[in-house]
C-alpha cells in the first residue's frame, strides 16, 4: 500500500506537470531526471539491500560502514553533476539551464546523509518506516507541484521539486531511526561492500544505458516534444513496475536469502516468487498495452494524442521485465550480483540499435520497439544464469514466462486490430474482457498461487494467521 500510495502521488504530479507546462518544458524535466539518475553513483551500490543480504547487516559497524561509505560516493555524484551541467545544457540546446542542472547536485548530497536504519529494520519484515520515508515526501511534493507550477510557470518547478523531495527523505529517515547516524570505517566490511556492490554500481549504469539513455537519444536528435510524449508513456507504464520492484524485492529478497543454504526449498519459493511475478506482470501491464492511447488522452490532455503505440511497445517491454526480475533477485539472495549485471548488459544493446534507428529516421516508435527486443534477450541470459550457478531448473520459470509471453502478444494484437483509435467505452470494455480472460487462466494455471492466495484472504477472518499449503509457501 505504501508504494501504491508513492507512486500515485508520482503519478498524479505527473498529470499536474504534464498538464500545466508545454511539452518541451515536460520533456526537459524527464532529462533533469536522468541526469540525476545516471550521476547518482551511490545509489547504484545499493547500500540498503547489503544490509538487508548481508548475515552481518544487523551489526552497528556494519550500518556505520555503509553511510559513511554512501557518503563520500555521494560526494562523487555531486562532483559529477556539476561538471556535466554546462555540457547537458548545451546538449539538449538549453543554454540558459545551466544553473538548473548545477543545481541537482544537492539531490544526491541529501541521501548520502541518510541514515540507513530503516533498510536495517526491513531484515525483521518492518516495513513501516521504509514506507514512511518513501510516502511523505511523495506526498508532500504533489500537494506542491500544482501552486509551484502556476507561480514558476517552467521548468524549474521541477528542480525544485526534486530538491524538496530529497530534504524530505533525508529528514525522515533520521526521524525514524532506531540507531543515532553514525560514521565507521571497518575495512573488512567496507571491502564486501565493494565486492557486493560494484556489479550492481556498472549495472545501475547498463540500466541507464538500456531504460533510460533512449530518452536522452530521443530528445537530443529528435526533439524536447517527441521526449514529453516518450517520457510519459515510460512514466506510466513503469508505475506498476516499480511498485512491484519495491515491495517484491523488500519481500523477496529476505525470504530467498534464509532458504540460500538449502537448494529444493529455495527453488520451491523460487516458483512461487516467479508465478506471482506473472500474474502480477499481465494484470498490471495489460491494460496499459491494450488501452495506452485512450489512458494517455485521459489523464494527461489531448495534445498527447498518438501515444498509444508507444504505450503498448512500452507496456510490453515492462511486462518481460517483471519476468527478469525474479531471477535476479533469486541470484542476489546467494550473493550473486553478477546475474543482474549479464542481464542488463544484454539489455543495454537496445541503446546502439536504438541509436541506429534514429540516425536512420526511426522514430520515437521503433525506439521502443528496440526496448522491447532488448529485454527478451535479458531476460532469456538472466534464467539461464541462474540455472547454471545456481541450479534453479528452467521448468520453474517456464509456465509463468509462457503466460506472460502469451497475453503480451495478445494486448499486442489487440493494438494491430486498430484498438488506439477506437473510443474510450470500447476499448475499455475490450481491456477488461481480455484481463478477466487473464486472471481465469492464471488460475487454472497457477493452482499453488491461487491457494495461497485464498489462504492470505480467508486468515483475515480469522483470530490469528493460517499456515498456507507446504508446497505454496513462501
Amino acid at each position: 500500500m505504501g508504494q501504491i500510495i508513492s507512486y500515485g502521488c508520482s503519478f498524479a504530479r505527473n498529470v499536474i506537470l504534464a498538464r500545466v507546462l508545454t511539452k518541451a518544458d515536460f520533456g526537459l524535466a524527464a532529462v533533469f531526471g536522468m541526469t540525476v539518475s545516471l550521476l547518482e553513483v551511490a545509489g547504484r551500490m545499493s547500500f540498503g539491500q547489503q544490509i538487508i543480504q548481508s548475515k552481518d547487516g544487523d551489526r552497528p559497524e556494519f550500518q556505520a560502514t555503509s553511510q559513511a561509505f554512501q557518503f563520500v560516493l555521494s560526494i562523487v555524484g555531486c562532483v559529477l553533476i556539476v561538471g556535466l551541467s554546462a555540457l547537458m545544457a548545451r546538449a539538449f540546446r538549453m543554454p540558459d539551464a545551466v544553473y538548473a542542472f548545477a543545481l541537482l547536485a544537492v539531490v544526491p548530497l541529501a541521501r548520502g546523509f541518510e541514515n540507513l536504519d530503516y533498510c536495517r529494520q526491513q531484515r525483521a519484515l518492518n516495513y513501516v518506516p521504509a514506507v514512511l520515508c518513501e510516502v511523505v515526501p511523495q506526498a508532500v511534493t504533489t500537494l506542491a507541484a500544482w501552486p509551484l507550477a502556476v507561480w514558476l510557470g517552467d521548468y524549474s518547478v521541477i528542480v525544485w521539486l526534486m530538491i524538496g523531495k530529497a530534504g524530505m527523505g533525508l529528514l525522515m529517515t533520521r526521524g525514524l531511526a532506531k540507531r543515532p547516524y553514525r560514521w565507521a570505517w571497518d575495512t573488512e566490511f567496507a571491502r564486501k561492500m565493494w565486492s557486493f556492490g560494484w556489479p550492481l554500481l556498472l549495472t545501475g549504469l547498463l540500466v541507464f544505458a538500456s531504460q533510460q539513455a533512449d530518452q536522452m537519444l530521443v530528445g537530443a536528435f529528435l526533439s524536447l516534444d517527441e521526449l514529453a510524449a516518450y517520457a510519459l508513456a515510460l512514466s506510466l507504464v513503469s508505475i506498476p513496475w516499480f511498485i512491484f520492484a519495491q515491495v517484491g524485492s523488500s519481500l523477496m529478497l529476505p525470504i530467498l536469502s534464509r532458504a540460500q543454504d538449502e537448494p529444493a526449498q529455495f527453488c520451491q519459493h523460487y516458483r512461487v516468487c516467479v508465478e506471482y511475478a506473472g500474474v502480477g506482470a499481465v494484470i498490471l501491464t495489460l491494460p496499459l498495452i491494450a488501452a495506452g492511447e485512450q489512458l494517455v488522452t485521459l489523464f494527461y490532455g489531448s495534445k498527447y494524442v498518438g501515444a498509444g503505440k508507444l504505450m503498448a511497445l512500452l507496456g510490453a517491454a515492462s511486462a518481460v521485465r517483471f519476468l527478469r526480475f525474479v531471477p535476479a533477485v533469486a541470484a542476489m539472495a546467494r550473493a550473486d550480483t553478477l546475474n543482474q549485471f549479464y542481464s542488463n548488459l544484454w539489455r543495454g544493446f537496445s541503446l546502439p540499435l536504438a541509436a541506429i534507428v534514429v540516425i536512420s529516421g526511426g522514430g520515437v516508435s521503433m525506439v521502443a520497439a528496440c526496448a522491447l527486443v532488448a529485454e527478451l534477450v535479458a531476460g532469456a541470459v538472466s534464467v539461464m544464469r541462474l540455472r547454471r550457478l545456481q541450479g534453479v531448473p528452467y521448468r520453474d520459470t517456464a509456465g509463468a514466462a509462457a503466460y506472460v509471453l502469451g497475453f503480451v502478444a495478445a494486448g499486442l494484437s489487440f493494438v494491430c486490430l486498430g484498438a488506439s483509435h477506437w473510443g474510450f467505452w470500447l476499448a475499455s470494455s475490450g481491456m477488461l474482457a481480455i484481463v478477466g480472460l487473464a486472471i481465469v487462466v492464471a488460475r487454472v494455471a497457477f493452482p499453488g498461487l491461487a491457494r495461497t492466495v485464498l489462504d492470505v484472504i480467508l486468515s483475515h477472518r480469522r483470530t490469528g494467521l493460517s499456515q498456507p499449503a507446504a508446497d505454496t509457501v513462501l
